[in-house]
């Protein structure tokens, strides 16, 4: 009965497997796809077709065809209403859920450059707008947003999707370079390289579009691999130092110390982050900008309302200021908060991250401050800012 039993099932799982696969061919004489067919009992397929989710093609992905991938961002960003959110929230969604729905394209396919600068465009809106459409010019370049944060770059480290497509599929060059032991190495040994230097190696016009994008990043990353190994080293190739490879590099910020610091509020970090650029709606930018007439600072109402004036030189900010330097007993302005930290000196690792976290939760305290003196006409009291 056990036997009987096992061998219905493994008839109908065969019956199943053949129901969900399908075979492809090519270059194959009629009689032998006939004698295939009858034999294994599989349909024949035919591109394109979607595998996990992901389109197969012997041709060039189109641009009509990734618009799939942008719908399904955009649907993402619908479903997650994330309108009212702090900046620090969208930037934590947009760097672990839009993202990451463009890598896993990105990693099979060179995409369409029009679908890449979408998901740029769209990441841009979202983080800025709270939306996956147009609504005002950002507050940020996003080339910026992408930089390290070293370099004075985003919070959080977003990608360039294009930079970080090619970054992604470098991992096949490492596979030429190193010979790895993979079996799709083994198949383009035998069919297109033959024994050829894999640096030297250019493919044939015949071949399909993919190999060719294949070889054209091959071309790229050539140059960061010194005896075989990527940038000399023993370290095997990864996918976040190709692409620090690949992007241009830019100087070291002094204030990079104050707003990548641990103890930081993220909203606190984004905040003074958009601080440095200058790049905050202030009264100055809204007007460059044509959204406004008014020029006096709401706080104060004596002087234009700049980055500088605002956080720095208003008697507002120079109370809350002055509170912050007794609350921590600095011997120094806070306004200098900058240049104590990238020179090393003073306190200890614990007591310069603490003090730098008050002091970014101070600029952001007075940035919250001018809007409700902005939109509901209060202000709070300083010495409330820093306790």
């Amino acid at each position: 009965m056990t036997q009987v039993q096992t061998s219905k099932g493994s008839k109908w799982s065969n019956m199943c497997l053949r129901d969900k696969t399908d075979i492809y061919f090519n270059g194959v004489r009629s009689e032998i796809v006939k004698d295939i067919i009858q034999i294994s009992g599989f349909r024949i397929g035919k591109l394109p077709f979607k595998y996990l989710g992901v389109p197969i093609s012997s041709k060039k992905i189109t641009k009509y065809e990734g618009q799939k991938l942008i719908e399904r961002i955009v649907i993402r960003i619908r479903a997650l209403g994330a309108r009212h959110l702090s900046y620090a929230g969208r930037l934590i969604l947009v760097q672990s859920v839009l993202a990451t729905m463009h890598s896993y394209w990105a990693s099979f396919f060179l995409l369409h450059a029009g679908i890449l600068k979408k998901v740029d465009s769209i990441c841009r809106n979202f983080l800025w707008g709270g939306r996956d459409s147009y609504l005002r010019a950002p507050n940020v370049n996003w080339d910026k947003c992408c930089t390290p944060k070293e370099e004075g770059g985003g919070c959080l480290g977003l990608k360039n999707a294009s930079q970080w497509n090619r970054a992604l599929l470098g991992k096949y060059t490492d596979w030429l370079a190193t010979k790895k032991d993979h079996l799709c190495v083994k198949w383009v040994n035998h069919v297109y390289k033959k024994g050829c230097d894999w640096k030297d190696y250019s493919a044939p016009t015949d071949c399909i579009w993919f190999w060719k994008k294949i070889i054209h990043i091959k071309d790229k990353f050539k140059q960061g691999y010194v005896n075989e190994l990527w940038l000399n080293q023993t370290i095997p190739y990864s996918v976040a130092a190709g692409y620090q490879w690949l992007r241009t590099k830019n100087a070291k910020v002094s204030w990079r110390f104050l707003y990548w610091n641990s103890l930081n509020v993220p909203r606190h970090s984004f905040i003074y982050w958009a601080s440095q650029h200058c790049k905050l709606l202030t009264l100055d930018r809204m007007i460059k900008m044509g959204r406004g007439t008014a020029t006096i600072c709401y706080i104060c109402g004596v002087e234009p309302e700049t980055h500088e004036h605002l956080f720095y030189k208003c008697e507002y900010s120079k109370i809350c200021m002055k509170l912050l330097q007794d609350y921590l007993h600095l011997s120094f302005l806070a306004e200098d908060m900058v240049k104590w930290f990238s020179t090393g000196r003073g306190r200890s690792g614990l007591q310069r991250v603490f003090t730098g976290a008050c002091f970014v939760g101070v600029i952001y305290a007075i940035w919250n401050a001018r809007n409700r003196a902005r939109i509901y006409h209060r202000l709070a009291a300083p010495w409330i800012l820093v306790k």
